[in-house]
């Protein structure tokens, strides 16, 4: 149902049962890395924008699932939808430039209607699942085929879901099993989804053998109804879509509800009280009994709360933390659906440290490592409290940073960054010493998980045009420039100068004629002792003058380059 934000979550699971898929299947072989994929569902409207995609990668997401609308129309005469199609290829883009999976999860095609439209009564009812609708069920397995064909070659088109939330009869039929509800489709309406199913998947597998099929339960793929038809294929996922409790998950006013409540429930037909126990033993109690007698993998495809609510944080970590428990990958919807208001999007939560959201990132993949933007790798920095500076990803995104010597021996480290950029203030630095930084990137979780690998170090050295250090803050009696050194040089050479109050600076290099040919130094100084590297490498060898002028005093000074 769109009027609910929702959380997908996907179950892998080791398979060994039967079709064993082998081992060369790459992209079935990422689902059943335990909870591997954690991310969004996303949909064309509103229009989505590649830095939707980017922030949603830099928030730790690694899987999109495109719910797209049919590819051919769902009535006679069945005519291709160009727009469909150019709005899906639109976000595969988006996805193949921020470096996100997907699925495509498919809301209608021929003689198939979206189910939310259906569920409010803005179109009839669905005809796909009728039997001995060959007709239509030849066209949207055309359509199918159409969608697999037109990304099976892209390594990110990680899966196809074929029907959402199919829904045959469903307010016609008084059942709160799967297999009541089995029974009335078949004995009452002579609906057979296995065969409705079979027969997608196998028209799929003459465009694609490899590729994983989702199948979604009767009902709104409601958990408690679970366990789907099993259809014999190698790659099958089987999904579930949950909004229990209704009253709390699509409370259109924020805090309104509460968790732990008193609900109305499916499976007792009456009140219950929804707490952790409950959603992992009930809610989702079919599906683990699923798991553990076929070890097939299961999606459950919708969660969610449409507003911030009462114990919201901890509703979210009971379920998607039963999710990340027990294998299960998970995406979220709808990435950025709205936009304004508490709505159940990323940054719209409006509650002190955004506790909703908090929770979520806790279960999701860690943030991408930070592109290093300053110092530049072998710089040199001329200043004893460098500025590090990094790409920022999120507003939640805090970070870590740790600059070390030359031999790798931590100097100062500096944890829970909340902005890119640090000014140092750790033990002094010295001019001319080498030093190494590396920064990472995390997630407000607090676990190893929520954080992600390091950066490569970059060197950078401390320039010697710095105040020397004076013992008691020592400030010089008099104005001084000194001889440099060393003198004769190749190419740099270290010039001293005292200042014994505040003033301008100005240090200019002439030739052997008088002709300025470099000026050094023109800037504001406090009252110390400093050392400026001049580098000649752009001189000829020669005679030249270094002369420093003050507000106070000036000085010439003869240094010789010897190439």
């Amino acid at each position: 149902m769109k009027t609910l934000i929702t959380i997908s979550v996907i179950l892998l699971l080791a398979v060994d049962g039967f079709s064993k898929p082998p081992a060369e299947n790459n992209k079935y072989n990422k689902w059943l890395t335990p909870s591997y994929f954690r991310g969004y569902n996303v949909l064309y409207i509103p229009p989505k924008t590649l830095q939707d995609f980017i922030d949603f990668r830099n928030y730790g997401g690694n899987l999109f699932s495109i719910n797209l609308s049919g590819f051919l129309k769902e009535d006679p005469p069945y005519d291709t939808v160009i727009a469909n199609i150019a709005a899906t290829d639109q976000l595969v883009s988006y996805c193949r430039q921020s470096g996100v999976h997907y699925v495509m999860a498919v809301r209608s095609g021929p003689g198939a209607y979206d189910t939310y439209l259906e569920s409010i009564g803005l179109t009839g009812e669905s005809r796909i699942w009728n039997t001995g609708n060959t007709a239509e069920q030849q066209l949207y397995a055309s359509m199918l085929k159409m969608i697999v064909n037109r990304y099976r070659d892209d390594t990110l088109f990680a899966g196809i879901n074929l029907v959402i939330e199919p829904r045959p009869k469903v307010r016609s039929i008084q059942a709160n099993t799967s297999e009541r509800y089995k029974f009335f489709l078949e004995s009452t309406y002579n609906i057979h989804m296995d065969q409705v199913y079979s027969f997608f998947v196998s028209e799929i597998r003459g465009v694609d053998e490899n590729i994983p099929v989702i199948l979604e339960n009767f009902a709104y793929s409601t958990p408690e109804l679970f366990p789907p038809y099993v259809i014999d294929d190698p790659y099958i996922i089987y999904s579930a879509h949950d909004y229990q409790p209704n009253e709390y998950t699509k409370s259109a006013v924020p805090f309104s509800m509460n968790y732990p409540g008193v609900y109305w429930n499916i499976t007792f037909l009456t009140q219950v009280l929804y707490d952790s126990s409950f959603i992992a033993n009930t809610i989702f109690g079919r599906v683990n009994d699923f798991q553990a007698t076929t070890h097939k993998p299961v999606l459950i495809g919708e969660i969610g709360i449409q507003n911030p609510q009462n114990g919201g944080p901890e509703f979210l970590k009971d379920v998607l933390g039963t999710a990340v428990s027990r294998g299960w990958h998970f995406a979220l919807w709808e990435w950025r659906g709205m936009r304004t208001g508490n709505e159940w999007s990323i940054e719209q939560f409006q509650e002190p440290t955004h506790a909703h959201w908090i929770q979520v990132l806790k279960l999701f993949k860690a943030p991408p490592v930070p592109g290093q933007i300053t110092p530049e790798n072998e710089s040199i920095v001329n200043t004893l409290t460098p500025v590090f500076v990094w790409d920022s990803l999120t507003s939640f995104t805090t970070y870590d940073l740790v600059i070390a010597n030359k031999t790798g021996l931590t100097v100062a480290s500096f944890e829970d960054i909340p902005n890119a950029r640090l000014t140092y203030s750790g033990p002094a630095l010295s001019p001319g010493v080498y030093y190494k930084w590396k920064v990472r990137s995390k997630n407000p979780g607090g676990m190893d998980e929520n954080e992600s690998p390091w950066s490569q170090e970059r060197g950078f050295r401390i320039s010697t045009l710095l105040p020397v250090s004076n013992n008691n803050n020592e400030i010089p009696s008099d104005f001084r420039l000194l001889q440099n050194f060393p003198n004769p040089f190749n190419p740099t050479t270290l010039i001293k100068y005292e200042l014994s109050k505040n003033t301008n600076v100005v240090i200019k290099i002439y030739d052997v004629s008088g002709r300025l040919v470099n000026e050094a130094i023109n800037e504001y100084k406090q009252a110390g002792i400093y050392n400026l590297e001049f580098n000649a490498s752009s001189l000829s060898s020669g005679v030249y003058y270094y002369k420093i002028i003050t507000d106070y005093f000036t000085d010439t000074k003869k240094m010789i380059l010897i190439k």
